[in-house]
C-alpha cells in the first residue's frame, strides 16, 4: 500500500484520502489562559500546513484523525472562530471532510453546530484502512477487510543529533497481523513524546501496547524528503553509540 507523507500528513493515492491527526485547535487559547502573552499565529500555522498538504496531494477526502480540539470542556469564542476559519479552508480544498473523535472532542458537537457539510465519526473505513483516533479499539477494528489502522494519540518525536523531529510510526502486522501507522501531532505547539527509548506499555493506545514498539519503524519528512529508519529495535542500538 503506498503512502506519501508531508507536513504532519499521510496521503494515501489509492482512495485520495489524506490523514492528519492532533491539530489541537485551541491550544493558544489555552495557553494564553494560563499566563503565555506572545502571539502564537496557530491559524496561520495550520492554515499554511494544510495549504501546503492540499497543493501537493489534491486529497478528495480530508481526514482529522481524533483530538480536533485541545480543550475538553471549553469552546472558547477565538477558538470556535479558528476552527470554523479552518474547516471553511478544507471544504473549499475538498471534496469531504471527516472529523474523528479523540479523547479532547467533548466540545466537537457543539463546535459544528453551524457547520454543514462535515461529520463527526468514532472511525472512518476507506480503502481497508480504518482511521480512529487510538484511545479506544472500535470492534470494527477486528474485521478481516481491515489491513490497516491509522492512528494518532501518541505525539510522536524521534531525538536525533539532539533535535527532536515528529516522526510516523509504522508497524508491519503489529496488531493481531494489522498494520499501524501512527501520525504525529499536527499542531506545531504541541507537545511531542521522545519515542527513541519507550517500550510498548509506555504507550496510551491498546493498539501499540498489545505488540512491540521495537517492531515499528520510524518515519520522518525532512526538507520534503521522507526518511525511513530500520525497526526501533535495531534503531536504537544506532542511535546509542551517536
Amino acid at each position: 500500500m503506498k503512502i506519501e507523507y508531508l507536513n504532519g500528513a499521510a496521503y494515501f493515492p489509492e482512495t485520495g484520502t489524506c490523514a492528519v491527526s492532533d491539530v489541537h485547535i485551541g491550544i493558544e487559547g489555552a495557553l494564553q489562559a494560563e499566563g503565555f502573552a506572545m502571539p502564537l499565529d496557530e491559524d496561520k500555522e495550520l492554515l499554511k500546513k494544510f495549504k501546503s498538504i492540499v497543493q501537493r496531494f489534491s486529497p478528495k477526502t480530508m481526514v482529522l484523525d481524533g483530538d480536533v480540539l485541545h480543550e475538553f470542556h471549553k469552546l472558547r469564542k477565538n477558538t470556535k472562530k479558528s476552527f470554523d476559519r479552518i474547516m471553511m479552508a478544507l471544504l473549499s480544498s475538498v471534496d469531504e471532510v471527516v472529523l474523528i473523535t479523540g479523547s479532547h472532542d467533548r466540545m466537537l458537537d457543539a463546535a459544528l453546530q453551524d457547520v454543514d457539510g462535515i461529520r463527526s465519526e468514532q472511525f472512518y473505513v476507506s480503502g481497508g484502512i480504518m482511521f480512529a483516533h487510538g484511545d479506544a479499539i472500535p470492534e470494527r477494528a477486528n474485521d478481516k477487510d481491515i489491513k490497516l489502522i491509522v492512528i494518532g494519540h501518541e505525539h510522536p518525536t524521534l531525538d536525533i543529533e539532539m533535535k527532536k523531529e515528529p516522526c510516523f510510526l509504522y508497524g508491519k502486522n503489529a496488531w493481531r497481523g494489522k498494520d499501524i501507522l501512527v501520525l504525529p501531532a499536527f499542531n506545531p505547539l504541541c507537545a511531542g513524546t521522545s519515542i527513541n527509548y519507550m517500550d510498548s506499555r509506555d504507550f496510551m493506545s491498546a493498539f501499540i501496547r498489545e505488540g512491540d514498539i521495537g517492531s515499528y519503524r520510524p518515519i520522518i519528512v525532512v526538507e520534503g524528503e521522507t526518511l525511513e529508519f530500520p525497526p526501533l529495535r535495531e534503531f536504537r542500538d544506532w542511535i546509542q553509540y551517536q
